[in-house]
């Protein structure tokens, strides 16, 4: 009785994945690099192409610095970063930092796999000093009570709206884009509203904080817009026909507002509001930080950190 040939198949191995694999990391570290990059792109939901290509950049600078010296990267050390960063002093603090962070990255992925030496990052890590960000501007109390003050005798149909659009740039932190953007369906009855930015930003859902009067200027305008018959789906459209808004609209509305207000803060669009609900988010003491990331669609947690530096805001901004 004949038998039937079984067919064989290539075991797979991590070669196949060569971000897996030290020895693809040796013998042919741009595609382990490359795949590795891929799968933080992924990861991150947010790495622009031009980041891709940024990084990619920095890693054959410094395997081209190692293949100068006959090295491999999985032979270097300490010093060899030393020289390296000694060579390239002309790099801005920012620029160097991101070599930093990008190739220690490398570094701890190749520890996750089995590679035993020491990060060569380590000293230069060590000398690293903290870069001194400008923390996002925001409005003082004084300047939130005194632009609530004016949108809440602003009349008409106009400023209803106004107070809801208020109620979602200042009372749930959601980006101009995002606003304008903004369909009832994803206004949902607890406050939280799931933001799809039409941008590079990822997909998140925020909430309309209950401090202040937020939610009764959102409701009081959806009954507003019911009895008016607004025909359309966007929650704070620019006309009474339900046209949206333009971001650049957006701006010149909350532009006169500043202005009725006397303010002249350091942004005059829409995006101060933003920076101060993360700011007011972490100050009330109710959310964590990881919350109000989630609130403001941050990628990475130390952005929402930036709001917490500032001076503590008052819990209950007055109106």
């Amino acid at each position: 009785m004949s038998t039937v040939p079984i067919p064989s198949f290539p075991m797979l191995t991590a070669d196949l994945w060569p971000a897996n694999s030290l020895s693809a990391w040796q013998n042919e570290p741009t595609a382990a690099f490359s795949e590795w990059l891929a799968r933080q792109a992924v990861v991150a939901n947010q790495l622009r192409e031009s980041s891709c290509e940024t990084y990619s950049s920095m890693f054959h600078t410094w395997l081209v610095f190692l293949t100068s010296r006959r090295m491999h990267l999985l032979e270097a050390s300490a010093a060899e970063a030393s020289e390296f960063f000694s060579k390239h002093k002309s790099l801005v603090p920012v620029s160097r930092r991101r070599y930093l962070q990008l190739l220690d990255r490398v570094y701890v992925h190749l520890g996750t796999l089995g590679w035993e030496r020491d990060n060569p990052l380590s000293v230069e890590l060590a000398k690293e000093r903290e870069l001194e960000i400008a923390l996002p501007p925001g409005l003082t109390d004084e300047e939130q009570a005194a632009l609530l003050a004016v949108l809440e005798y602003m009349p008409s149909w106009k400023g209803a709206r106004d107070r809801a659009l208020i109620a979602l740039l200042l009372g749930a932190g959601l980006r101009a884009n995002e606003v304008v953007g903004l369909t009832t369906d994803k206004m949902r009855p607890d406050y939280s509203i799931r933001v799809i930015p039409a941008t590079v930003h990822a997909e998140h859902v925020t909430l309309m904080l209950p401090d202040g009067r937020w939610r009764e200027w959102y409701e009081s305008w959806l009954t507003e817009r019911r009895r008016l018959e607004i025909a359309g789906e966007w929650v704070t459209p620019a006309t009474l026909s339900g046209r949206p808004y333009s971001p650049s609209g957006l701006f010149r509305r909350t532009s006169t507002w500043f202005d009725a207000a006397n303010l002249n803060p350091k942004q005059r669009g829409p995006h101060i509001l933003r920076n101060t609900f993360g700011r007011n988010a972490l100050a009330c003491g109710r959310y964590s930080l990881e919350e109000v990331q989630q609130f403001l669609g941050h990628a990475e947690l130390r952005a929402t950190a930036r709001y917490g530096q500032s001076r503590r805001i008052s819990k209950d901004p007055q109106v």
